[in-house]
């Protein structure tokens, strides 16, 4: 017999009928488990022999001889009983050891009906099950499968397993907890009816259950697990658990390894003995092809009634979401780099964690689309000006009428919440003021005010001339809108439990209703929010120079003179610290702070700057911002609201700016500027970690101009006019640098990280999600004329997520790895880049995209994982000069095909990929 390795043995049949009660009092129902049929017992034909030889086959054994000897002649017909006609499930329980899908010939009462595909099981003693639906007459009817001269054979066939059609799905948008998620993957994915969301467990958690409620004790007899239909073949392990009271549960399918195959649309069917339940949980302990357990659908069937219910409410999960597929390896996040004393030593290169990637943030993330809502939901779109290509997993909800709501419970205890919204723009682009109403707990809180002031531009690069890239008006050309969304937090009046509904919903009654067309929701994200800090003691408080908190003047010459106080102390102070309000430095002139020409905060050498916390002292206003002058500083625990309502490169607002030479720049929130975070002139050893920056007109992050031994880590930026995260090379070398464990959500413009030059430098850990335009996830070449390019450039580990854009200018598709050696002419030499490790899903064209002349460079693709690239998995494009190495890289799904090189100067070598 064909031959396996042993595993656990499965119980997938129905052995006896259930008598079980109806709903309503007094009327008992006799139900008909499935009827099974083994394999053993079956008429076997044509070399088909019984065997016992292999372990976890249900009865006396299983029949075997389906062997390439007996093609066209192997079969195994069983008798089979129908108590009335209609449509039944033939469940196939088989065993294919043979690594690859095999197929038998399905026969009906003698009448051939199909070929049917039997995917690869882990091994010979592992068993997977295939379902077709059978017409069958009342009575006896024959079933028999036959291994064809068109067939493939090679399996082991256990029993035949008979019932009518599954009927109703019971699950179906029920409320469903999961014990842990990796983030963006929320148990309501599994019972949404969208089997291209799905849910992931936390990683490396084991067990991850899902455990759905149906909301009354339901007969039931089988589950049904599917993963998005593209995804790769994977092994879970798991069981499936029943309870009627969420408190004592009993085993409905022990513990066995389920193949999940695309040959059968990778879903899975597990019958059990019919029994009554409430709550069903399935639990999983081991995946193949990630570390915690994945399902896009938990189905349930059986007897009981489908009841309606509302949409699901999203379970609380870490941003970006949205209808991912398949992940291969989500794995722990790693601990926070402790935030080092600044001294002159180069902060260390991160050790990534196998598949660990993005921040670990103090936030819980909602998407709209997974949330209970009575709105429309939009998306998903890549197409740019359409809301929904730039809302977080390309889905959003849009409330256009009184009464429309998007609804949350928490799943944590909760104080701050955080909208991402957009409303329209009016006809002069200065923006609207609206509302929408936020209810706590089935009570009004109050109308969230919104506006649409930092949002929508318009135009192309230059439009306005001079240094304003784009424009306010809605009929520049192009009227292509960008940059629509917006963000507001909200400070609740205490902390909310767990289990707390917030609801946010249009009424008749918000601001200027009538002539808003819509709120569009596309997350909420909620946090509990620390006690304010107190001040240290060799620190100066601006309230003790003039300023006061909340009452709308301004504060700059209070805030200047306490630098003054530091600065000319001796030593005697460290820093300047911000209390618990809102503070405002709107006076001033504009400009550059990079030639003193513009009203900023200007901080010299060892004046630190500290806040209350990010929820408790803020900075707003036109000049709410910092440059450094000498570096040795710590900024820290605040929240820089900024009044840039449109990019401009020399009056625009930088957060924190200039030469950060030994310095800690940790906690911060930024907001409304131009560029959050830019160190230049060659800082040595700056370490930016733990901040959040959002809806900026340029760059999150730049390391620029000779930046050098620095790191950017645990950072979350979302909403970038540019760049999320680049490092620029100009006029002077950025040496050692590394962005690690970041995560860059939707930059509205260019690439999620850019490395433009360099020597050394690291990209490694980061999720990066939902480009939006001319850029790609990753990018790195020679662009933006950096002296030259050397060392070695490390691309490892990173997640890539709906990466990769139409190029706005060029007309092309760029894919989410961009090798771009633009304007190379030698610029990259003694060039080692390694590009390995990385997750890239749902790209919105291909993987990997290399162009322009890139001669005498060492450039190596190594283990990345390309899974259901919109074009190509690896694209090299005809202006490609020069080679690379591919190594043990795998595409799955890339319907314009895995690899294509369409350069006749490039050249492709390596081995163990699977193109």
């Amino acid at each position: 017999m064909l031959k396996r390795l042993s595993t656990g043995k499965l119980l997938v049949y129905l052995l006896v009928l259930a008598l079980v009660a109806l709903q309503f009092p007094g009327a008992p129902q006799v139900l008909a488990a499935a009827q099974v049929y083994e394999a053993e017992s079956a008429v076997l034909l044509g070399g088909a022999v019984a065997a016992s030889d292999h372990t976890g086959y249900t009865g006396t054994g299983f029949a075997g001889g389906f062997t390439d000897s007996n093609k066209g002649n192997a079969s195994a017909k069983f008798t089979v009983s129908a108590s009335s006609a209609g449509n039944y499930t033939a469940a196939l329980r088989y065993a294919n050891g043979t690594g690859s899908a095999k197929t038998l010939s399905l026969y009906v009462n003698g009448a051939r009906l199909k070929q049917i595909s039997l995917p690869a099981t882990a091994d010979w003693n592992s068993w997977g099950t295939a379902s077709e639906t059978v017409a069958l007459s009342a009575g006896s009817s024959t079933i028999t499968y036959k291994f064809d001269t068109a067939d493939t054979g090679n399996v082991n066939l256990d029993n035949l397993s008979l019932d009518l059609s599954l009927g109703a799905n019971l699950a179906l948008n029920k409320s469903v907890t999961a014990n842990n998620v990796f983030s963006g993957f929320p148990a309501a994915n599994a019972v949404d009816g969208n089997a291209s969301s799905y849910y992931e467990g936390a990683a490396n958690s084991y067990p991850n259950t899902l455990t759905v409620d149906l909301g009354s004790t339901q007969t039931v007899h089988t589950v049904v697990l599917k993963l998005p239909s593209g995804w790769g073949t994977r092994m879970q392990t798991l069981s499936v658990q029943g309870s009627t009271n969420n408190t004592s549960y009993s085993t409905l399918a022990a513990t066995e390894t389920y193949t999940f195959n695309p040959a059968a649309n990778n879903t899975v069917s597990i019958p059990f003995t019919a029994a009554s339940a409430r709550y069903v949980r399935v639990n999983f302990t081991a995946n193949s092809g990630a570390t915690g357990g994945q399902a896009a659908e938990l189905e349930v069937y059986g007897s009981g009634t489908v009841t309606p219910t509302p949409a699901p409410t999203a379970t609380a999960t870490p941003a970006p979401t949205a209808a991912p597929t398949a992940t291969p390896s989500p794995t722990v996040t790693p601990v926070p780099t402790a935030t080092p004393v600044p001294t002159a030593t180069p902060a260390p290169t991160p050790t990534p964690s196998a598949g660990a990637f993005g921040a670990t943030m103090p936030y819980d993330t909602y998407e709209a689309e997974n949330a209970a809502y009575t709105g429309a939901l939009i998306g998903p779109s890549t197409t740019a000006g359409e809301l929904a290509s730039e809302a977080s997993g390309r889905k959003a909800v849009k409330l256009t009428a009184a009464g429309q709501y998007v609804q949350i419970t928490l799943a944590k205890p909760a104080q701050g919440v955080t909208i991402r919204y957009a409303i329209p723009d009016n006809a002069s682009g200065t923006g609207i003021e609206s509302a929408v109403s936020m209810y706590v707990g089935g009570t009004l809180f109050k109308d969230i005010n919104l506006t649409s002031k930092y949002s929508w531009n318009y135009g192309e690069w230059g439009t306005e001339g001079g240094e304003v890239r784009w424009s306010n008006n809605p009929n520049a050309a192009s009227t292509t809108p960008a940059h629509m969304y917006d963000e507001v937090s909200v400070l609740l009046d205490k902390a909310y439990p767990a289990g707390t509904v917030i609801k946010l919903q249009r009424n008749a009654s918000n601001l200027n209703f009538g002539s808003t067309a819509y709120v569009t929701v596309d997350l909420l994200e909620t946090e509990a929010v620390p006690a304010a800090l107190t001040m240290p003691s060799n620190y100066v408080a601006v309230t003790s120079y003039g300023a006061v908190a909340n009452d709308g003047a301004d504060d700059t010459v209070a805030f200047n003179n306490a630098i003054a106080a530091v600065k000319n102390a001796g030593g005697t102070y460290k820093g300047v610290w911000i209390p618990a309000g809102t503070f405002h430095l709107n006076n001033g002139s504009k400009g550059a702070g990079y030639d003193s020409s513009g009203t900023r905060l200007y901080l010299d050498s060892g004046v630190s700057v500290k806040g209350a916390g990010i929820w408790h002292s803020t900075l707003s206003g036109n000049y709410a911002g910092f440059y450094l002058r000498g570096g040795n500083v710590t900024l820290s625990d605040f929240k820089i609201s900024g009044s840039d309502i449109i990019r401009d490169d020399y009056n625009g607002l930088t957060a924190v700016e200039g030469n950060g030479t030994n310095s800690v720049i940790t906690n911060l929130w930024i907001e409304h500027v131009k560029v959050g975070f830019w160190f230049t002139n060659q800082t040595d050893n700056v370490t930016a970690s733990n901040s959040r920056i959002r809806n900026v007109w340029a760059d999150g992050v730049n390391l620029h101009r000779g930046t050098s031994n620095s790191t950017v880590t645990n950072n979350s930026v979302r909403n970038s006019g540019d760049d999320g995260m680049a490092m620029w090379s100009d006029a002077f070398l950025n040496t050692n640098n590394t962005f690690s464990y970041n995560t860059v959500q939707i930059p509205t413009l260019a690439n999620n990280i850019a490395i433009y030059g360099g020597k050394d430098n690291k990209v490694i850990g980061n999720l990066l999600t939902d480009t939006v335009r001319t850029g790609g996830g990753i990018s790195f070449g020679t662009n933006f004329n950096p002296p030259f390019m050397t060392g070695t450039l490390t691309i490892q580990g990173n997640k890539l997520l709906r990466t990769g854009s139409a190029h706005r200018d060029y007309g092309y598709q760029i894919g989410a790895i961009w090798a771009y050696w633009l304007n190379n002419s030698g610029k990259a030499q003694n060039l080692t880049v390694n590009v390995s490790a990385n997750t890239i899903q749902d790209s919105t064209y291909s993987g990997i995209f290399v162009e322009e002349p890139a001669p005498n460079i060492s450039v190596t693709y190594t283990n990345n994982t390309i899974l259901n690239s919109g074009t190509y998995g690896v694209y090299i494009n005809g202006s490609a000069t020069g080679s690379s190495v591919f190594n043990s890289n795998t595409v799955t799904g890339a319907p314009a095909g895995t690899f294509v090189n369409a350069s006749a100067s490039f050249t492709a070598t390596g081995s163990g990929n699977n193109w």
